[in-house]
This record gives structure tokens, sequence and C-alpha cells, in this order.
């Protein structure tokens, strides 16, 4: 699909009784001005097809320049002036392309795209150009005579024959703006804008305009061209004059500092036991370097350095770590509280390292999930449990090549890559590694920077890393490496292959309050000097501040919200020592202020055309109220609440399945006709997606159609297809802790999800009721659907409510202590 881009210019187009249509053909690399022969190299299929149209008919087409390119299958655009060109000549080039020459004839403006295959044709419109009659043209024409002459002395691209090419056009101003703007070297949206200002005044000003930041930009560059080179120039003199120096020194016999370095180094590296042959040897070269360059030379620091690094490095070669899998489980179980299947598949993967000879073959082990939830604490456990020292690299800082495989020596201001770096720190290659927010990474700007991370992580290539910097190969296979990324979506096809994943799904509610009493409590009140008896907390609180001050999968702002909550209770220790804090559900808010969060609440009523749906997102499960309503009209269907396509597409099957069974549901088919139904997901300010929706909007359907009222104390998830079979869903964990939070205890689920009730708490499994199903029609079956239209209408509800009203009234007005009879509801 083609858009027009409309131009920001007053266009006067011209009004004509017939219609001129023309191919067109985009331009991306250069604009043709009228009066400017321009030749182009063409080779798509469309426009060879353009070219072989024009060619047998009248030579006439339209260059309009497309600012982002044509790209097959995907929304292209065009500038809205244009010029009308001739063909003069099609000649063939490489392949099946061709050489066209083209002459620019006038300026139109495209008004509509006619068709997009096999080539673009769009209707034009002529522009009414007005003549130029400004008294300050003159003037401007000879300003712009004069800057380019300055910017021909400035730019060697340029040559004198510019200037009088201009001045054998200044008599016609309209053409002599297009003659300066072909040919400057300027931006393609600024010669765009220049074809699209029809007013020659304004054209010329703007061109003034161009030029002048031309000019100002190029001097610029000129004087710090000089300003290095004068720089460069006093480098090379200055080492000259060392280098004499040092020869006279020489004459004269006087003793060297740095001989005396040289001889130090060798010492060290003679005592160093541990360095291998390859390594000594280089190092050797390099301290023998030493005594031939002067202290005061950047080589000399630089190699000084080099030494520094190589000499610090852990080359002493150790037997690969044994640990025992039986108390590895048992440190792991302390330090981190999650999944056990998240437990599993870690304990699996250290129990094929530990066992297996060649682990050349293995994956690399990555942390998967949302900031918060546990992905450091993990590998945090899984180094003191296999007895390695834990080191953590951010990636920000591993966002180019450089960054991992640092730079060269011969380069001012060399350094190690961030990896080389750690292992200095650390003292070892026996580490464990844990590269987290990769994400950056792979967003960042140097393409590369992904490929030399996989050199670094990968067991098949990193025995023998090289990095630039340290210039000999470094084995990295003693490192335990593991990644962590938020979303594993973002990894590309080559690297993620070779991921051994580890989901973390986030934390229900149940979790966070274990955790935080387990791990966090602990760790704040020795942070700040506080003991329980001073400051306790409970198990309602925490539950409050977790629903009405977070929204998140993991703990990052609860531990920030009880951190606020230490600290003004550590301000008040500094005044009263003895005073004691209980933070209770009733209290929160003093320490918090008001809550920032409101959860979402089950209803309290049965309702026509109100289902509660189940949703999984970013910050864990939420309940998702679908609400339905039908209105005379013509059979349509509507959805609102910033709906994604899958959302759409699957209230469309929704709905065709329960037309289908219209009968069995005692719906006239004809009210599909008679009447709209729309469909509105409430809280539309967040976008939506996925098909889990179905069987919950496929119950919304019925409902009111039906006229019939669903129950209130369910929650229903799964998706639907067009024959009504309910298929499974993601992210089961977070939606039955959602609903179970809400105080909704039964809960229907797609039949294949069964196998995911393992992972839930036990609280949760024991207190819910769980309907499974595979057919949309059991949940008719299922008793969801109250009474019949005949026995329960909405007029009925309503003139229930006031009959509860009145009671209510008359049981006001009698006497204190009489004992008043209640009116059993029709429910």
């Amino acid at each position: 699909m083609t858009m027009i881009i409309k131009s920001h210019k007053h266009l006067p187009l011209m009004t004509s009784d017939t219609e001129m249509v023309l191919p067109v053909l985009p331009m991306r690399s250069g604009i043709v001005f009228p009066g400017e022969i321009d030749t182009v190299q063409i080779g798509r299929k469309g426009n060879l097809a353009l070219m072989q149209t024009v060619s047998s008919a009248d030579n006439l087409l339209v260059l309009s320049f497309a600012p982002k390119g044509i790209k097959a299958g995907s929304r292209s655009s065009l500038s809205q002036v244009g010029v009308l060109a001739r063909v003069q000549s099609v000649k063939p080039a490489m392949g099946d392309s061709r050489m066209v020459t083209l002459e620019g004839v006038r300026r139109v403006a495209l008004t509509a795209v006619k068709k997009s295959k096999p080539f673009l044709v769009a209707s034009l419109a002529e522009l009414d150009i007005p003549t130029d009659g400004h008294r300050q043209t003159k003037k401007r024409i000879a300003e712009i005579i004069e800057l380019v002459s300055h910017l021909v002395l400035l730019d060697d691209r340029y040559t004198d024959e510019v200037t009088y090419t201009l001045e054998i056009n200044k008599s016609a101003p309209a053409t002599f703006a297009d003659r300066v703007a072909s040919i400057i070297h300027l931006q393609l949206s600024d010669k765009q804008e220049i074809l699209e200002t029809i007013h020659i005044p304004e054209r010329l000003e703007f061109i003034i305009h161009l030029l002048k930041e031309e000019v100002e930009k190029i001097s610029l560059s000129i004087q710090i061209n000089k300003r290095v080179n004068r720089s460069l120039e006093k480098k090379k003199r200055d080492g000259f004059l060392r280098q004499q120096l040092m020869e006279i020194r020489r004459e004269l016999g006087e003793e060297f500092v740095e001989a005396d370095f040289s001889r130090h180094y060798q010492k060290q590296i003679k005592a160093n036991r541990s360095l291998p042959a390859s390594v000594a040897s280089r190092l050797n070269f390099e301290a023998g370097r030493l005594k031939h360059l002067s202290s005061s030379s950047n080589e000399y620091g630089s190699t000084q350095n080099y030494l520094d690094l190589m000499l610090s490095l852990p080359w002493e070669v150790s037997k690969s770590p044994k640990y025992d899998l039986v108390e590895v489980e048992k440190v792991i179980n302390t330090e981190y509280y999650g999944l056990e299947r998240t437990k599993e598949q870690v304990l699996e993967y250290l129990a094929v390292r530990q066992m297996s000879k060649d682990t050349k073959d293995m994956s690399i082990l990555c942390m998967s999930g949302a900031v918060g939830t546990g992905k450091a604490s993990l590998v945090k456990a899984i180094s003191k449990a296999i007895g390695l020292q834990f080191v953590r690299l951010n990636g920000t800082s591993l966002t180019t090549v450089e960054d991992i495989k640092g730079f060269n020596r011969t380069e001012i201001g060399s350094e190690p890559g961030q990896l080389v770096k750690a292992i200095k720190k650390a003292g070892s290659f026996d580490l464990v590694v844990y590269l987290e927010d990769m994400e950056y990474v792979i967003e960042s700007e140097d393409s590369n920077a992904l490929l030399a991370l996989l050199e670094v992580v990968d067991p098949r290539h990193n025995i023998e890393f090289t990095d630039s910097f340290v210039g000999l190969p470094l084995d990295f296979s003693r490192i335990l490496f593991v990644l962590g990324v938020s979303y594993i979506d973002e990894f590309p096809e080559p690297f993620a292959h070779r991921l051994e994943l580890v989901e973390m799904p986030g934390y229900i509610e149940r979790e966070k309050i274990a955790i935080a009493k387990k791990y966090i409590l602990p760790k704040l009140y020795k942070r700040h000097g506080l003991t329980r008896t001073e400051l306790r907390f409970s198990e309602k609180a925490l539950t409050r501040i977790i629903r009405q001050y977070t929204m998140e999968a993991g703990l990052i702002t609860l531990q920030q919200q009880l951190e606020k909550i230490f600290r003004k209770v550590t301000r008040k220790k500094a005044s009263c020592r003895d005073c004691r804090h209980s933070l209770t559900d009733a209290n929160v808010n003093e320490f918090l202020g008001t809550r920032q969060y409101i959860p979402e609440k089950a209803m309290q009523r049965p309702e026509i055309g109100v289902a509660t749906g189940l949703a999984w997102t970013g910050a864990g499960g939420d309940l998702m109220m679908i609400e339905g309503l039908k209105m005379k009209g013509t059979g349509q269907v509507m959805y609102t609440g910033s709906l994604g396509e899958v959302m759409k597409e699957s209230i469309q099957a929704a709905h065709s399945f329960v037309r289908a069974r219209a009968e069995t549901l005692g719906i006239d088919h004809n009210d599909f006709v008679n009447f709209d139904i729309h469909i509105h997901f409430p809280m539309g300010a967040i976008p939506k997606d996925g098909p889990s929706a179905g069987a919950t909007v496929s119950l919304v359907v019925a409902s009111i159609m039906a006229e019939r009222p669903i129950r209130h104390d369910i929650a229903v998830t799964g998706e639907v297809t067009l024959r009504g079979k309910v298929l499974s869903v993601g992210g089961v964990k977070e939606k039955v802790s959602a609903a179970y939070r809400a105080g909704i205890y039964t809960i229907i689920l797609p039949k294949e999800n069964e196998k995911d009730l393992k992972n839930l708490p036990q609280e949760i499994a024991r207190k819910t009721k769980f309907i499974f199903i595979e057919n949309v029609d059991e949940l008719f079956e299922k008793g969801l659907l109250e009474f019949t239209p005949s026995t329960y209408t909405l007029e009925k509800i309503f003139a229930e409510e006031i009959e509860n009203a009145r009671g209510r009234n008359k049981g006001a007005d009698k006497r204190p202590g009489k004992k008043t009879r209640k009116k059993k509801s029709a429910k």
C-alpha cells in the first residue's frame, strides 16, 4: 500500500476538466529538478515494467521522492510534489537492469494513487507557478552567487564551472534556483523542500539559508583539520627531540630508568612459574622493548600497562571444580525461593556440566524473565552452591565490539575488554559470570557486538578467546557464563538456538510475601540498624503493600516501598529510641501515602453481558472484565478497548460460533441480523492482544443475545476456534493467582492446561475449584448462564431492585427492637 506525503507548503493547484494520470517512478537516491538531465539505474521488476510501458507510449512519467524507500510488501511513501519528466534513452546495464536518462520538465502534484501493481500510477494536478516580479530577487541571486563562490574556494568537490553555470542562468530566477539545488551537495530532504517551494522569492531565501549552513560547516571542518595537523606535527617533533636526547645520554654513558624497569619486568616474568611458554616469550620481548623507548612516550606507557595486566592475570591451570549435587541442591533451596521446575532445570544443567567429559557442545544457560523476578538471585545461589566466585556484568557496558574484545594496542588509550578486566579483578578464571540486561547488547548500534559476545560465551569457541589488547589466546571455557534477558524473543535466531532457556515467570502474591519475610526484611533490618521489636510487619500489611503500592511481576518496587518504611522508622528512632512501630493493614497509608493502584474486584451479582476473564501482563496476572451490549442495528459486531489483531479475530470467531449455536441457546436467528453487538474491554489506555479471551467473549455474546445473566463467581480463559474447540493458553499460574486475590474460587480452564496446575501454591490449589473444558458448548452446559429468558429478564431485575429498596425503607420506619422478616430474594 502506498501513501502520499502531503506537502506542508501552500500548493497553487490548477483545476482541469480532464484527469491526468501517469506512471510514477519512486526516487530514493536523488531528486531531479525541472530542466535537469540525470541518468539513473533501475532494476526492480515493477520499475522495468514501468519503463517498458512508458517507452511504448509518450515517454512521459512522474518522478517522486520516496523518503522511506519502496520495500516489497511494506507500506511505502511518495512525496506529493514531483517532477514531470521525459525519458530520453533507455540502455541495458549489468544483469537485467537498465540505465535510463531522464529530463525534468516541470513541477506537478500527486493527488491520488490509482494503482500500485505492477507499478505505481497516480493522478496529477498542474501547479500554477507565478512569474517572479519581486524587486529583491536580483539582490538574492547576487548573494547566492557570492556564497557559492566562497564554497568553491573552500570545498575541492566544486570547480569554477559551477559559478560560471549560475552566471549564465541568473536572468531566469526559477531556473537559477533549481540549478543551484541540483549542483550543490545538499540533503535529499532539503532538496525536496526546495522542489515543494513554488513561490520563487521564498525558494531563493531557503537556498541562501542552506548555503550559509554549508559554508559554516565546511569552514569549521577545515579549522579542526588544521588543529589536528598541528598537533600531529608537534608530536613528531617532540618524538624526534626525545630520540636525539636518548642518543646523547647513551654517548655520555648515563644510566637509563627505562633499562631498570626492563630488568624489573624480566625478573617478574622469570619468577612467575605459572606463565605458559608462549606468554612468557611474548612478555620478555615486550620487556626488552622498554629499554629502547623513552619513558615520556605514549608507547612506553602502553607497553608498561600491557606488562602489568599480563602479569596480574591468573595463569595457573587448575582442575575443574568438583561439587556434590546433593549439597548443591540444598544450597540452592536455601538461597533461592522459586519454582521447583526452575530449580530442577538448573540442577540438571549443572549435573551434565559436572559429568560430561567434553563441554564444548553444551548450551549456554540463559535466565529469561521480567525485572526483579530473581534471575540474579538464582545465579548467585548457583555460584555459592558450586563454590565459584560470582561476577556480575551489565549489558550496557557490552554494547560495542571493543567493550567485549578490547582495543588494539596501537590505539591511543587502548585497554582490554570488560571480560578480561573482570578476570583480573577476580584473580581467577574459575568464575560464574552473569551477563544481565542482554537486551541492551541486542539493540546496540554495533551489530557485531552480539557476534563478539557469542564468541565469548559459546563453549565451542571460547577455549581460545583472543582479546584484541592481550593479543594471546585465553581459556574462557573454565568460566560458567549465564545470560539474563527480559524477553527471549529479543534474541536473534543464530544465538537463540544455542541457549538453555530457564524461564522466570514472575512471583504471585503468596510467593512475594514469603520472599519478603525470608530474604528482603532480614536484609533491610540489618542495613538500617533496626530490630524486629522496633518495627513489626503483619502479613495483612505486606499483602496491602503488594496489592495497592506495587504492580510488577518481580520484587523491585516491593523492596523500594519497604525501604521507604524503614527510612521513616530509622529517622524517628533518632529522636525516640524507645519507640516501637507496628505496620498493620490499617496504618500502611501513614507510611506510604495514598494507595497507587486499585486492584480489580469481582462483581457482586450476576449481570447480563458481563463476564470475568483472566489476563497475563508483564506485572503478573489480572482480572479482565469483558462487557457486551446489543442494540437495534444491522447485525454488525463492534469492539473497543485498544485491541490487537489477534484479539479482534478471536471476537469474530466467538461470535460466529455462538450464532451457529443460536437454536441450542434459545436465541432467535433474526436477532443476529436485527441487532448490533458491541464488545468492550475496559481500561482502553492499555493495549490488549492474544487469543485467550475467546471463551469469555463467547459467554458474553451468548448472554446478551439470550438475555441471560452470567455467574459472577467464576472466571474463564481459553482460546476458541471457529468449530468451538477450546485451546490451551499461557500464564495459567499468574491468571489463577489473580482470580484468587479477587475472591473468585471457581475457574474454567482449557483441558490442555490441566498439567500447568502442578506449579500452583498449595493454598490456592486447595481452595480453588477448577473446571476443565474442551468445547465452548460445555460452558453453557455448566450452568454459567443463569435462568431463562422467560423467567428472568432485565425488567425483572430492575423491578426486584425497586421492591428491595422499598422494603428497606419500610424497615427503617419500624420501632427499634421489633423484628422484621427478611424477604427472600428471587435469586
